[in-house]
């Protein structure tokens, strides 16, 4: 059973340590997290590079933001202090990343099995950039053989969709699923997560 808002909002908030503004309004929407401390900062021009998160650098392709699940980090792009609804999506999505390493094989099979069944209707596009652009890559044996690409999206996918579903965004341009697929996925979160304790 779901704590009140205040008070769940209250335990969220007090897992993580920020080192810049937090995006208070989404704790009490998140499910009851668990777990050890996870340090937060901001820092300018993220880009991706070689498997790094580089700051204030020329190589690489721009990011929202970076997960360090062993370190217990997140770092996040600066600027999307001047969007809330942006950095409350991103936030999610990276939290989200701390709750699929713990998240158990049920779930996650269960998970899979709904990503199955959107492929084999043919579903198209996603709630995240980070999980389309895997999507897009896809073969018929990443598939068969559950391949490191069919499991990066697997993870993406799931992270997109908690922050779709938990941050206060109702349209965005990277929402590029189709409404009857999203409703599906919005019934799997309120199914498995919304009233469950997560471990990150």
């Amino acid at each position: 059973m779901r704590h009140s808002s205040t008070a769940l909002a209250s335990n969220n908030e007090s897992l993580f340590r920020f080192r810049g503004l937090a995006p208070s309004a989404v704790f009490g929407r998140m499910p009851e997290l668990r777990g050890s401390r996870i340090h937060v900062s901001f820092r300018p021009n993220l880009t991706a590079y070689r498997g790094e998160l580089l700051s204030k650098s020329h190589k690489g392709d721009a990011v929202y933001a970076g997960s360090f699940l062993r370190k217990r980090r997140i770092v996040l792009e600066e600027q999307m202090l001047r969007t809330p609804r942006v950095l409350e999506r991103i936030f999610v999505h990276e939290v989200f990343h701390f709750v699929w390493s713990k998240l158990g094989n049920t779930l996650r099979q269960s998970y899979e099995q709904l990503l199955l069944s959107e492929l084999r209707r043919r579903a198209k596009g996603e709630l995240g950039w980070s999980a389309e652009r895997i999507k897009l890559q896809l073969t018929p044996d990443d598939l068969r053989l559950k391949t490191r690409r069919w499991k990066d999206y697997m993870c993406e996918s799931f992270c997109d969709s908690a922050g779709w579903f938990f941050g206060s965004s109702r349209r965005y341009s990277e929402m590029t699923l189709d409404s009857r697929f999203r409703d599906v996925r919005r019934r799997w979160i309120r199914e498995n997560l919304l009233d469950r304790r997560l471990s990150v």
